[in-house]
């Protein structure tokens, strides 16, 4: 019983290691899509208002609108993490309440 639940919280770390490694690839992607809409933000900026057609003033706000997107989908990203870490320590407390109430020892190594 005691290598079992060895098993299942082995299991669990392996699965959460995993969450949170799609979490980061998910957070790069956004990062590299920020840092591109900046860039692209500054070379159409560069030029003055004024200078701007109707068309390229709409796609600056266009872009900036779609920052703004990508800054609240890392935001969400952060809360997730957050949220699955709270989760994840209520598990391990419930697991540990198992093992103990079943009289092993604890060893999460």
């Amino acid at each position: 019983m005691q290598e079992w639940l060895r098993l299942v919280q082995e299991k669990n770390a392996v699965v959460r290691y995993e969450s949170e490694l799609m979490i980061f690839a998910r957070e790069l992607e956004l990062e590299d899509r920020q840092s591109r809409l900046q860039q692209e933000l500054r070379e159409r900026m560069a030029v003055e208002d004024h200078l701007k057609t109707e068309e390229e003033l709409s796609e600056e706000k266009k872009i900036l609108n779609e920052m703004l997107e990508v800054v609240e989908q890392r935001d969400a990203l952060v809360a997730l993490l957050e949220e699955q870490r709270l989760r994840e320590r209520e598990e391990d407390k419930d697991l540990e309440a198992v093992m103990l109430s079943k009289g092993f020892s604890l060893n999460w190594s």
